[in-house]
């Protein structure tokens, strides 16, 4: 992976963790999509559930794991 690459995972997996924070200031379920990441904290919004299982399908069809959790490498 070049440094590039990497810099960049980082700062898509930076922004998902602001996202979060605002999520959780304002009580709002959300599913955000960004290159190199994604995130989801949802209490049975129809339309984050519907976001997140799409966005499931397409990273099947393109070869990734949609269960990667990279939280845990924190």
């Amino acid at each position: 992976m070049s440094d590039k690459f990497i810099e960049k995972k980082k700062k898509a997996r930076q922004f998902c963790q602001d996202v979060e924070k605002l999520a959780e200031e304002y009580d709002l379920p959300f599913f955000v999509v960004t290159d190199g990441a994604s995130a989801i904290v949802n209490n049975g919004c129809l339309a984050v559930k519907n976001a997140r299982e799409s966005h499931i399908l397409w990273e099947k069809q393109h070869g990734l794991n949609p269960y990667e959790n990279w939280k845990d490498e924190r």
